[in-house]
């Protein structure tokens, strides 16, 4: 059976500016990486004639990433248009000198909150990762991230009434629902949605626990916690 490696959300930066191995895997902190998870806004799209390639850059803010569609799957890249937020999850490749994405799934993101979402997700996984062996100065993978910014991006950010955080709240929620419907046999997803009020919330909040190994679908609309 082939190993399908997890997808780990990450800044451009840390992808881009990472150690590439020979073996095709990028350092961060002590993680080897192949699959990655970005999020950021489409600044630049380019599909050739001939619709055999295809590429658009990503921008999260901290650098900007090349998406690469070829005629295969020239699909996933052509609904995306510049300005359009987008979540990729695709492995990672290099080419001369260009770190880049092969993209397995795009998804056209409509609530710019998710991107505040996404850096409030890089800085939690950032404190909790154990860093890898650096030398003074010089911290491999998760320091590219710029904290001071994102954290003035927070302050002046309007939270809804009794929600602390963006972070917790859409996943606190689901995975709350996802307990308490249940009973043996998975929660359905229809009841979750019809619950949280939010189909796209619920299917963004489900698709990371399904890529972080935490939920399993049992059958078809039913989905199940890891335990």
């Amino acid at each position: 059976m082939t190993k399908r490696w997890t997808a780990y959300k990450m800044a451009i930066a840390n992808i881009v500016n990472g150690n590439f191995t020979e073996d095709g895997f990028v350092q961060f902190g002590n993680l080897q990486v192949n699959r990655v998870r970005i999020m950021g806004t489409v600044v630049s799209k380019f599909i050739a004639d001939d619709r055999k390639y295809g590429f658009f850059i990503v921008d999260d803010g901290t650098e900007t990433i090349r998406v690469r569609s070829f005629e295969d799957n020239l699909k996933l890249i052509e609904k995306a248009k510049v300005g359009d937020i987008v979540d990729v999850i695709g492995r990672i490749r290099k080419y001369e000198d260009e770190i880049y994405v092969i993209p397995e799934s795009v998804q056209i993101i409509k609530d710019p909150n998710w991107i505040i979402l996404r850096k409030l997700e890089l800085m939690k996984q950032k404190k909790e990762m154990p860093k890898a062996e650096t030398t003074e100065g010089n911290v491999v993978g998760e320091e590219v991230i710029v904290e001071e910014v994102v954290e003035e991006e927070i302050v002046e950010t309007k939270l809804p009434e009794g929600q602390t955080t963006l972070f917790e709240s859409p996943r606190q929620k689901v995975i709350k629902l996802i307990k308490e419907l249940d009973k043996g046999e998975g929660a359905e997803v229809s009841k979750i949605i019809e619950k949280m009020g939010d189909e796209k919330v619920v299917e963004n909040v489900l698709t990371d626990l399904m890529n972080e190994g935490e939920l399993f679908e049992p059958r078809p609309g039913k989905v199940k916690l890891l335990e």
